[in-house]
């Protein structure tokens, strides 16, 4: 049923364009309006954004599904990610309002803030199902004492059954290292989609990671970075859409579907 919820396939390609809440500048992202329209004409399924950029640019985001990012952190300067506290500023009526089925917070595991934003995990998970709304819960482990090595395998297995405890829909977590190790995380029933992380020299290697990752059981990839601070924002999702919807790729071109 949950699979249901990243389309006819099962599998989903996001693209996460909310950095400006708390972090600038964004090289690639100063004009979101053309952003928008690249990836959505591109092929991506669905695009991580804020309130004022779904109000805003919403004629943009063409077919892909709107996910509105509920929390937001302090601003930072630089590209500098640091461990912060994310707070729940926008409600599921303010989704509804704005014509939107998908919202998303963001969990740290391991920082200090953990055990708030996992309350309001929670919470929104419960009133997701009432609201007949889908919840992607962002689940990154951090490094920390009760998280030496946030990529091991087994750390992201954590939380992704973390957010499959709490009743998220969909979860977005790490790349484990090794790639291969996310198949310890794809099997509690929820669907996985991977962050892109930091940005990569090469979108091959990008590529060659989400089909690794795919191939360990992950439903899709959500990509920030790595996309709108791309030379070619749009031949990249094109390249990662053909990695996630191989089959859908295949028919489009004229090919039998299998």
């Amino acid at each position: 049923m949950a699979l249901q919820r990243l389309g006819r396939d099962g599998r989903w390609l996001v693209v996460a364009v909310d950095h400006p809440l708390y972090s600038w500048p964004c090289h690639g992202l100063e004009n979101r309006h053309q952003l928008l329209s690249t990836v959505a004409a591109a092929g991506a399924d669905a695009v991580i954004a804020t309130y004022g950029t779904i109000r805003d640019c919403r004629d943009a985001f063409g077919e892909a599904t709107p996910i509105l990012k509920l929390d937001l952190s302090n601003v930072y300067l630089g590209n500098s990610y640091p461990e912060s506290e994310f707070t729940v500023a926008w409600r599921l009526d303010d989704a509804r309002r704005l014509g939107v089925g998908h919202v998303l917070t963001y969990v740290q595991l391991g920082s200090v803030f953990e055990l708030e934003a996992l309350k309001a995990a929670a919470r929104i998970a419960a009133d997701a199902d009432a609201a007949e709304m889908t919840y992607i819960c962002e689940l990154i482990p951090v490094e920390s004492e009760r998280f030496r090595d946030p990529q091991a395998p087994v750390a992201i297995a954590a939380a992704v059954r973390t957010g499959a405890e709490i009743g998220a829909h969909v979860v977005k977590t790490s790349f484990p290292d090794p790639v291969a190790g996310l198949a310890e995380a794809t099997g509690f029933g929820v669907p996985v989609v991977v962050a892109g992380g930091d940005p990569l020299s090469d979108p091959a290697l990008l590529v060659a990671r989400v089909d690794a990752a795919l191939g360990a059981g992950a439903a899709g990839a959500a990509i920030g970075r790595n996309v709108w601070g791309a030379a070619d924002p749009g031949t990249l999702v094109q390249q990662l859409r053909q990695a996630i919807h191989p089959t859908a790729e295949s028919t489009a071109a004229g090919e039998p579907a299998s």
